[in-house]
Order: C-alpha cells, then structure tokens, then sequence
C-alpha cells in the first residue's frame, strides 16, 4: 500500500481521535433527539477536533458533519467537501458495546475520492483512494465470492426511528429465511467495510444519512462490491437513502426481496 500525503496526514487525524475516544469515554448524553437518537460529549469533542485539523489542512473545503448544521444542499454545490461522523455507532459506544467507529469520506465534484473508517477499540483502520484499491491496516481487501444468497451471512440495520425499524425488521425476516444467518452490530460504517473485507455478503438498512455510509462507498467499491439504494440505483447526492450493499454476486437476489416485499415496508 502506497500512502501518499494526505491520507497518510488523514490517518494520523483519525488515530488521534481514536485515541480521544478511548481514553476520554465520556457517555453524557449532551443532546437528544429520540428515544435511541443521542449525542455524547465524546461525539461533539471528537467532531471538533477532526473539523478544526480539516479546516486548516483544506480551507477550501466544506465539512458536512454529524453534529454540525452545515446545510447538505450548500455542500452539493461545492467542489470538495468531506463528510464525517466523528462516533458512528454511539449507542453502542455509550453501552460500551465495541462496535463503533470514525467515518470520513472525502468528495469532489459529488464524488468520493477517499474513504477512512476506524475502528479504535479493535484498531482496525480501513482506508480507500479511487483507483488503488481497498485496504484494511494496509493489507489489501476484497469482497467475498460467495455466489448464493442461500449461502450468505447478510447485516442489516434499524432506523431510528421505531416504527420504520419495525418495517425493516419484517423485510429482515424475508432476508433471513433465504440465508444462512442474518448480523445487526449498529454501526453502518463498520457493516459496509464487513462487506468490504468479505466477512459480511451484504448489508441493507433504510433512511440512512450521509455521514453514516458516505466513508464506505468508495471502500466498497474499490473492494470489487456494489452499493445501490434499494431500486438498484447509484447512490446520488447527500441525502438520506435505503442503502444495499453487497459483493455484487448476490445484488439482484437482495434487490427481489425488496421490490417482492414492497408492501412491507411502504
């Protein structure tokens, strides 16, 4: 793996913050929106420490992240922005749960060019540049050949949300009678990278916002998988969307379950 000068500087960034994470723990819920849709203290000082390193590194750039309340649509109409979640997965950081992880994407001209997602606990650092493929700690990655849902291990996700959670645990269901078993660890960035690396044959999850899938696209792909929405459409713009992801063999059995389930979930 040839690391050139900004990712080695953007890996060096989110291993700091990492170190933040582990050694900070602060689980006081600073803000709440739902039930299950929280912000720790540790969120907002780990986002404040990636955002003021990105500002210097690249003034020009606009920063859309989690906690922040940078308009999406004014981050479209930029030529470089990078996307952030500074904790992905804080529900299950704040049960001390160890499944959580930093994401950042970095775009151009609304497409990602880098990918980094970090997992501190487990120090397993996934990274992606267009056209030098996908790497976990600098080891080259690849999707899983399994060819067959029926022999597929799928992971999924819940809104939320509760009631879309609900809807999404009935299509699960569907999922899990054509498969070998069904995962939910609770972080998107990390489902994606599992599907990336082959320990996960695909991966599905509705009203997914950007800063939740943005860091793995690019590693997907670069992994030799597909990412669609749940139409079979590339992924557009900085939106909320029903991301699937998989190794590509088994995209269109993934994708009938859905259009044959459609009742389900609307």
């Amino acid at each position: 793996m040839v690391i050139d000068v900004l990712s080695a500087s953007l890996i060096s960034l989110l291993k700091e913050a990492g170190d933040i994470i582990k050694e900070r723990k602060s689980t006081y819920i600073a803000r709440r929106r739902s039930l299950s849709d929280y912000t720790t203290a540790t969120d907002i000082e780990v986002e404040r420490f990636i955002v003021s390193y990105l500002q210097k590194l690249s003034p020009e750039s606009v920063i859309v992240a989690e906690e922040s309340s940078l308009s999406r649509d004014k981050a479209q109409l930029c030529n470089k922005a990078f996307v952030l979640d500074p904790i992905d997965g804080t529900v299950n950081f704040y049960h001390n749960y160890p499944a959580f992880a930093i994401s950042l994407a970095y775009v151009e001209r609304g497409t990602v060019q880098r990918s980094y997602i970090y997992d501190p606990i487990n120090e397993e650092f996934f990274s992606a540049v267009r056209g030098k493929g996908a790497f976990l700690n600098g080891t080259p990655i690849h999707v899983s050949t399994t060819s067959t849902l029926s022999e597929s291990l799928v992971g999924f996700g819940t809104a939320y949300n509760k009631e879309l959670g609900k809807k999404e645990i009935s299509l699960v269901m569907k999922v899990y009678e054509q498969c070998h078993d069904v995962r939910r660890r609770g972080a998107a960035s990390l489902d994606v990278a599992y599907v990336a690396c082959g320990r996960l044959d695909s991966y599905l999850e509705m009203d997914l916002k950007p800063w939740d899938f943005y860091g793995g696209i690019l590693l997907l792909e670069e992994a030799g998988g597909l990412v669609t929405d749940w139409s079979g459409n590339s992924i557009q713009g900085l939106g909320n969307q029903d991301i699937l992801c998989s190794n590509g063999f088994i995209h269109n059995e993934m994708l009938a379950i859905v259009e044959g389930n459609r009742s389900l979930i609307q």
